[in-house]
């Protein structure tokens, strides 16, 4: 059975649409657990009329509040106990063969990778308030590069788009505690699985990614002048982005520095160091342990950021 976890926080306007297409799956083996984040809106309202609607499909918790999508999540996974779990944002569209396709390349995943904790995440398109795309593909719209999936790669960047992410059983164990710092639980996720175990990707895109004034996190394209000038003006948040970066790396030796292997704990160690090293040897770690970012944009500001 596949649970997908839904997190709610005053998502009124978009939130029974997407539920909508949830139900709309071509695969219909999976139920739905949804979190509210204590809303000051109508979605618990909303939620309460599909659980009464649909009583053994959708579920639901009326929690205090933790303040962010990232804990919302996380609770969520604490209260979790399933062979597969999909993570499911309150404000988009799913596309009708998104768990079908996404369970396939699953199960091709588990073909030689038993007893691994496993991670599937894919492409998405990218809309407007009213569904209007404004970019065919969410990887190309962000300049990611979901094959950088190694552990050096994801310390410094995140690949993983949490929204279209899958994890099976055995990540699931993992995901329930909670780390001290966790810049989002995608990101969180995505380390996991180049630590300990395996991930993989599929290009189509299987849903609506809706950007309107109100999202969490949001999707910015990453090309461009529009692009330099808008991280010049954000400098201090890019500055405190590195310190969270920092930090979370901080949070993965402290939980699991026992399991890694001498050499994924020395790349652990070496990101926790950028912290308070000189510019230049910064550098010379970013150089030696392939930190870069995904595109040659992003690394020239990754050295004038640090």
């Amino acid at each position: 059975m596949i649970t997908v976890l839904l997190a709610t926080y005053n998502g009124e306007k978009y939130l029974s649409e997407q539920l909508d297409s949830l139900l709309k799956q071509s695969f219909n083996d999976f139920k739905i657990l949804i979190r509210d984040d204590a809303s000051t809106d109508l979605t618990w309202d909303i939620i309460a009329e599909y659980c009464e609607k649909y009583p053994d499909k959708v579920s639901a918790i009326k929690g205090e509040g933790t303040g962010s999508a990232c804990r919302n999540f996380f609770k969520l996974v604490e209260a979790t106990d399933d062979d597969y779990v999909m993570f499911c944002d309150q404000d988009d569209v799913w596309l009708p063969e998104k768990i079908e396709k996404t369970y396939s390349k699953m199960k091709e995943l588990e073909a030689g990778n038993e007893g691994k904790p496993l991670l599937v995440h894919s492409d998405l398109k990218v809309v407007d308030g009213c569904l209007n795309v404004l970019s065919e593909s969410f990887f190309e719209f962000q300049a990611i590069s979901p094959e950088r999936d190694k552990l050096n790669n994801l310390l410094v960047q995140n690949n993983v788009t949490g929204c279209t992410v899958m994890i099976n059983r055995e990540m699931l164990k993992l995901a329930k505690e909670a780390p001290d710092t966790c810049v989002m639980h995608d990101w969180w996720l995505g380390l996991l699985a180049s630590a300990f175990g395996r991930s993989s990707y599929i290009k189509e895109p299987l849903m609506l990614y809706r950007q309107h004034g109100n999202n969490q996190v949001g999707a910015k394209k990453a090309t461009g002048l529009t692009f330099i000038i808008n991280k010049f003006k954000t400098r201090k948040n890019v500055k405190q982005n590195y310190l969270n970066l920092y930090s979370q790396a901080e949070s993965l030796l402290k939980m699991y520095g026992d399991r890694l292997s001498e050499e994924q704990r020395e790349t652990v160690e070496a990101v926790v160091s950028l912290r308070t090293a000189s510019k230049w040897k910064k550098i010379k770690v970013i150089r030696k342990y392939d930190f870069r970012k995904n595109t040659v944009l992003r690394t020239v500001g990754q050295y004038f950021s640090i």
